[in-house]
């Protein structure tokens, strides 16, 4: 006798989370029968003076690119590949977002369940795969929770302490989805997508604006310009000491001005402009690196730096010396 196909409707975030815990345990049937009905929906809201049930221009690129990222998770699935140039007029159409501003209010409202309706209907996986992927990325872009945990992260990455505290279940949930992302790497790929997301339509929003997901406030312009682009990296002081050559050498172009030598790191082939201030070096020193620039020999140096996304800037000889024979 034939097993029954174990069916499942998904029609709520908090069936959505207690699905994806027993999948994670391998609890559901790999021949079950997933479909959602009613959810996920993309419930946001945007407040502000320039939302007033119209969208402004500057809002829609994160949307479109929303929209791209749906049609490559349906590829990936359907196709084994990121080129959205596969997809099918009717493809196209199965998977179009429509976005429904009701009247007289600043509410988008995105139903995603049919967009991944179909990416169940064309993909080879089974049924606990189709829960781990599905579930945990319809909730990378509705939940609240998720959200929450997107500005915390933007709030750590610029060193300060983080504004939203989880609730008890939020906290559950959202250790559900990092066991999600544990447990199915590919994940992170459209994670990073979602969270560009978040962070581009974030960045178009006014100093009053304000974000909402499921009418729980998430980021104001102000908030978004302060933490929402990447914190600047700031350039570190090095040491660079050991065996250099000299591959070219600048005299100065007046009385009293620094030697600039092109020269090469020894122990790594690692290749920088120097300068060498007269005033810090005697004149011992200043032969050794004219000597050095026109002969094989290599010198050694001590040289103070600095150092910015592994390139060497403002470097500046204190010592030079022949190496020990």
């Amino acid at each position: 006798m034939n097993e029954a196909i174990e069916e499942i409707v998904i029609s709520s975030e908090d069936q959505a989370f207690s699905l994806l815990q027993k999948a994670l345990a391998n609890e559901i049937s790999d021949t079950a029968k997933v479909t959602f009905k009613g959810w996920p929906v993309f419930n946001l809201t945007i407040e502000g003076k320039d939302f007033k049930g119209s969208i402004p221009t500057r809002i829609m690129p994160p949307i479109i690119d929303l929209q791209k990222e749906i049609h490559r998770i349906y590829c990936r699935t359907r196709y084994n590949s990121e080129d959205i140039r596969k997809l099918t007029s009717d493809e196209k159409d199965l998977l179009e977002l429509v976005v429904i501003i009701k009247p007289g209010s600043t509410k988008f409202i995105t139903d995603l369940f049919n967009a991944l309706n179909e990416v169940i209907k064309n993909s080879p996986m089974d049924g606990n795969q189709v829960l781990i992927l599905l579930i945990s990325i319809a909730a990378f872009i509705t939940s609240s929770v998720m959200w929450k945990d997107w500005l915390s992260k933007k709030e750590r990455e610029h060193g300060q302490e983080t504004s939203t505290k989880l609730s008890e279940q939020e906290t559950a949930r959202l250790k559900i989805v990092t066991e999600a992302l544990t447990a199915m790497p590919e994940l992170k790929t459209n994670k990073e997508a979602i969270t560009n997301f978040k962070s581009e339509l974030s960045k178009r929003l006014k100093p009053t604006d304000q974000i909402k997901i499921n009418n729980e406030p998430i980021i104001t312009g102000e908030r978004a310009a302060e933490i929402v682009p990447a914190p600047k990296e700031l350039s570190k002081n090095v040491r660079l000491d050991g065996d250099f050559s000299i591959n070219e050498v600048k005299f100065p172009t007046k009385f009293g001005g620094d030697y600039r030598f092109s020269v090469t790191r020894l122990s790594d082939d690692k290749k920088f402009m120097v300068n060498a201030a007269p005033d810090l070096l005697d004149e011992d020193q200043l032969e050794m690196l004219k000597e050095g620039s026109f002969s094989i020999k290599h010198l050694k140096m001590n040289i103070n730096a600095k150092e910015h996304r592994g390139l060497i800037t403002d470097a500046n000889i204190v010592l030079i010396e022949w190496p020990e024979e």
